[in-house]
């Protein structure tokens, strides 16, 4: 991969006696696969539709049509085509071969006699996705559909940009960066100012598609801003880094994070119309899960019973919408006295406080199911963000910037950060699920709460996923 190196530059305002320093600046490639999977499966479903409507196959169509809708959020095939790991790849290959015969049966049931009639519309539709798969893969290696990126920064917050980026972050949708950003050992060490004139031939030169963004000077903002002018004008994209990573990412960087950010941004605001629609939504749904799966909570409050000593159900102070406190009810799944010892603590993924059964319910977050009552009484959402004890609270805000930003949003049963990250043990994985919770906060939407909720089924049928 090609580097070019800018020379006789530094990247702050820290004053000391000039010295030369070179940045190097590698390529970085990113594959266009979702938006280029997502249409392939657009035209080829709807090839399929036509064909079943040309030959009568009235029945099949909306049947094929919702299949295709539910496989497209639960399956995740097209985020691991261009990853490295192949063992992955294979495996989601073959979990796409599993969604056909699932088409097949579906379609089979809905046509009945005209089965081989009809057969070119599931063949459109479903064998052809698969044989997209390694195509696309094959053409994304050998770096074709991919565009050409350049992170221009200084110091830890491009470096950190860039090491997220070639390791595949577990939020990210983007898996094919291609070169590596090679900074000096000693940065910052003049009060010189970045000097930008290269820039333009290096992104022609390296075709370059993308600049992201990733600086925090001022005066090196402006003087990058009037070098990329004529680059922009004819096209090319130009991102910041809070920006790239909420669109690449899932999440909100919190590195790049400033109160102008926030308060110029679009986004964090839901109108009335929406409010009222998902507080009917919380009422409805809570009702019904607590009858649906009435004989399942009273197996599990006897197996409860049965296995420790204690209440049934798990009682605690957690902060809500606004900072206010409310109780939390959940199915107990650790011992009585677990907080005895060591007072307010972190659960973990294997916490030895956890019960047999307890670690049962958790897996399966069926542990969770109690919390349909805070939501009657409107102290949590469905969808929203994980509300936290107020010892950690307290502890987390001076600890992690804009931390109670999250409580702008009622907290929820599930949400974004359950879905994309593991069990918060630390400062660092709390602030990691901010980044995930300040993502939903800025984007909610009734669309949006069906997607996190179509998550959370995959995890509580299968028992895999993040917390």
């Amino acid at each position: 991969m090609p580097t070019d190196i800018i020379n006789d530059t530094t990247w702050a305002g820290i004053s000391a006696p000039p010295r030369k320093i070179s940045l190097q600046v590698g390529q970085c490639s990113m594959a266009r696969r979702r938006a280029i999977f997502f249409a392939v499966e657009l035209v080829l479903l709807g090839a399929a539709v036509l064909d079943s409507l040309r030959k009568g196959a009235t029945l099949a169509v909306p049947v094929l049509v919702g299949f295709c809708v539910v496989a497209f959020y639960l399956n995740t095939r097209d985020r691991s085509i261009v990853r490295l790991d192949a063992s992955r790849f294979w495996r989601d290959l073959g979990r796409a071969l599993g969604a056909c015969a699932g088409m097949l049966l579906l379609y089979a049931l809905a046509i009945g006699s005209r089965m081989e009639a009809n057969l070119t519309g599931l063949l459109v539709a479903g064998l052809l996705l698969v044989v997209m798969l390694p195509v696309l893969r094959h053409l994304i290696i050998n770096e074709r559909l991919v565009e050409g990126m350049l992170i221009v920064g200084s110091g830890e917050l491009a470096e950190k940009l860039h090491q997220a980026l070639a390791s595949g972050d577990s939020g990210s949708q983007q898996q094919g960066t291609r070169g590596m950003l090679r900074f000096p050992e000693c940065l910052s060490e003049s009060g010189d100012l970045t000097d930008f004139s290269p820039l333009p031939d290096i992104l022609l030169r390296n075709r370059i598609s993308r600049v992201i963004v990733a600086e925090h000077d001022a005066r090196n903002r402006t003087r990058l801003a009037a070098a990329l002018v004529a680059p922009r004008l004819h096209g090319l994209l130009v991102n910041d880094a809070v920006d790239f990573c909420e669109q690449f990412f899932g999440k909100i960087w919190i590195d790049a994070l400033s109160s102008e950010w926030f308060v110029y941004t679009s986004g964090f605001s839901s109108s009335k119309v929406t409010v009222f629609l998902k507080r009917c939504f919380d009422v409805l749904f809570a009702l019904l899960l607590l009858i649906v799966a009435a004989p399942l909570l009273l197996l599990m409050a006897i197996a409860i019973k049965l296995d420790s000593a204690g209440p049934v159900l798990f009682r605690q102070v957690r902060v809500g919408l606004h900072g206010t406190t409310f109780v939390i009810y959940k199915f107990r799944s650790m011992r009585q006295d677990a907080d005895l010892a060591t007072g307010p603590a972190w659960a973990t993924e294997c916490d030895e406080r956890v019960t047999r059964i307890g670690r049962l319910l958790r897996r399966f977050r069926l542990d969770e199911i109690p919390q349909a009552i805070n939501v009657l009484r409107g102290e949590m959402s469905v969808v929203g963000p994980r509300p936290e004890q107020p010892f950690f609270v307290s502890r987390l805000a001076r600890e992690i910037p804009f931390y109670n930003l999250r409580h702008t949003v009622k907290p929820g049963i599930t949400g974004w950060a359950q879905v994309n990250y593991r069990y918060g043990a630390s400062v660092e994985d709390a602030c990691e699920k901010l980044q995930y919770d300040l993502y939903y906060a800025k984007h909610r939407s009734c669309m949006y709460d069906a997607e996190i909720l179509l998550k959370t089924v995959k995890i509580v049928m299968f028992g895999v996923g993040r917390s």
